[in-house]
C-alpha cells in the first residue's frame, strides 16, 4: 500500500481523543464521546497525540467486550464505543423498551423491559436489568437482574446477582446461572448458583438446582432435584456463555431441603 493511503491521526475538538482515519477525511464521529465533527483541510494534517496521562485524570473507564474478551478505556462522557479488537459496537447508556422490539443489545447501562415489551435478540448484554415483559434470546448482565414478569422467558440468564420479585410468576426455558439468587416470587428454572440461593417467605422455586448453599425461610417452597457441591468456585469468570462451550458440572450430593434449614 502506498504511503499516501495510510491512515493518519485526527483529534476530536470536544474530548481531544485521537483516532486513525484516512488522510483525506472530511468528517467523522469520535469513537470516545460520539461527537460528530468536520476536520476540514486545515485539520487534514497529522495530529500528535497528547502526552500520556493517568486514566483517572483522563476520566476514563474500562469497557470489557463480551464478544472477544478485550478491554479498552473509554471516556466517562461517551454514549457509545467500538471495540478496537473486534469492531463490535457497544452502547454505554440506559435503555428502556415498552413495546415489542427485535435488535441486538450490547450496553453497559441499565436495561428495562417494560410490561408491554417483547425483546427478541440473539445477543443481549447489559450492565444491569429489570425484566417486566417478555425476553427471547441469551441474556447476560454485568450487574443485578430483577425478574418481575409473569410471562415465560425463552432465554438463558447469566448475572452475578438475580432477584425474583414478589409478584413475579415465570419460568425460564434456559439455565439461570448466577452467584446469588433471591426468590420472593415464583420461578421454574434450571439454576446453577455458585453462591447461596435464598427463598424468602412466599417464594417458590421449582426445577433442577445446583448450588453451594440453599436457605429456605418459613413460608417458602422448593421442589425439584436439589444438589449441593461446596467445591464449586465463586465468581462468574471466563468467557461469556454466549460464546463459550457448555460446562460439565461435577457430581453433586443429593439432599432434602426443609424450610428454615440452610445447607
Amino acid at each position: 500500500m502506498e504511503s499516501g493511503l495510510k491512515k493518519k491521526p485526527f483529534q476530536c475538538p470536544k474530548c481531544e481523543f485521537v483516532q486513525l482515519e484516512p488522510p483525506h477525511l472530511i468528517s467523522t464521529y469520535c469513537r470516545a464521546c460520539g461527537e460528530y465533527y468536520e476536520v476540514g483541510r486545515a485539520a487534514a494534517k497529522p495530529v500528535l497525540p497528547p502526552a500520556p496521562v493517568p486514566l483517572e485524570a483522563a476520566r476514563r473507564v474500562s469497557i470489557f467486550c463480551h464478544r472477544c474478551g478485550a478491554t479498552h478505556p473509554v471516556s466517562k462522557h461517551a454514549a457509545s464505543t467500538i471495540c478496537p479488537s473486534c469492531n463490535a459496537g457497544i452502547e454505554l447508556v440506559d435503555l428502556e423498551f415498552l413495546n415489542p422490539v427485535s435488535r441486538p443489545i450490547d450496553t453497559r447501562g441499565h436495561l428495562r423491559i417494560g410490561p408491554g415489551a417483547n425483546l427478541t435478540s440473539s445477543w443481549i448484554i447489559c450492565g444491569s436489568a429489570r425484566i417486566e415483559g417478555r425476553v427471547s434470546g441469551p441474556f447476560r448482565s454485568e450487574g443485578e437482574v430483577q425478574i418481575a414478569t409473569k410471562h415465560l422467558l425463552h432465554s438463558e440468564i447469566v448475572a452475578p446477582s438475580v432477584t425474583v420479585e414478589k409478584h413475579a410468576c415465570t419460568s425460564l426455558s434456559g439455565n439461570l446461572e448466577t452467584d446469588a439468587l433471591t426468590v420472593r416470587g415464583s420461578i421454574a428454572a434450571t439454576v446453577r448458583c455458585r453462591g447461596t440461593i435464598r427463598i424468602l417467605r412466599g417464594g417458590v422455586l421449582h426445577g433442577a438446582i445446583f448450588a453451594r448453599g440453599i436457605i429456605v425461610e418459613k413460608g417458602g417452597a422448593l421442589t425439584g432435584d436439589c444438589r449441593v457441591d461446596l467445591t464449586q468456585p465463586y465468581g462468574l469468570e471466563g468467557p461469556s456463555p454466549l460464546t463459550r462451550p457448555k460446562r460439565n458440572f461435577s457430581p453433586f450430593l443429593h439432599f432434602a431441603v426443609r424450610p428454615g434449614l440452610a445447607s
